[in-house]
């Protein structure tokens, strides 16, 4: 009976040590700034996609971004990842031609932590810092202020910010001043003019109504 009772024992305790390494071994969750102390070993990134590509070969390059700089991961596969994803990557860091990047062997090391469209910045968020979001898809909610047949302009409740607002795809809303609504777009910089505006140029962009309206 002693003996059963040590066996139980010994695999609890078993299972336990394997947890312990399990957890201690995980690799260190960094800021991409600190990527270059951690050559040839694994760590987990986080940022949001700022660009990305498929190689020749199959492969995915995969460009993010956080608040303290940029790298690129080398995904081995292929992710359905959009601009102004938040995701999560896990691999090696390597130097390759004097930049620093990422190697994700295995795809189940990759995580979307969060779609672009689920999140809804307001428009002093993204004045404060127009460059974190550039180029990337955002969702912006506000008032409009005013209507042409290709661009509005969008405000916030006290009109102290504001956003242009170009749909060149036919959406199937009616727009007026005064009215709430949430638009889905591309950040972009338009160098004639000299601004920034959100441009609903993709068929994952829209305009939609708050969903308490």
């Amino acid at each position: 009976m002693k003996l059963k009772y040590f066996s139980m024992l010994f695999t609890i305790i078993g299972i336990l040590v394997l947890y312990m390494i399990s957890r201690f071994s995980q690799a260190p969750v960094i800021i991409i700034s600190e990527i270059q102390d951690y050559e040839g070993k694994q760590v987990t990134l986080k940022g949001i996609v700022t660009e990305h590509h498929l190689t020749k070969f199959g492969s995915q390059i995969i460009k993010i971004a956080d608040d303290n700089g940029s790298v690129e991961i080398f995904l081995e596969g292929k992710i359905e990842v959009e601009y102004g994803d938040k995701i999560q990557a896990t691999g090696e860091v390597q130097n390759y031609k004097d930049t620093w990047e990422l190697i994700v062997n295995d795809i189940r090391q990759l995580q979307i932590l969060k779609k672009w469209h689920n999140v809804s910045f307001p428009l002093w968020q993204i004045a404060e810092n127009p460059t974190r979001y550039l180029n990337i898809n955002v969702n912006v909610t506000g008032y409009i202020e005013s209507v042409s047949n290709a661009y509005f302009l969008l405000v916030d409740i006290e009109r102290k910010h504001s956003l242009i607002i170009y749909y060149t795809i036919s959406k199937k809303i009616t727009l007026y001043p005064g009215q709430k609504i949430c638009a889905s777009g591309k950040f972009t910089f338009d160098e004639k003019n000299f601004r920034y505006m959100l441009d609903i140029c993709e068929e994952n962009h829209g305009i939609t109504l708050p969903p308490s309206e």
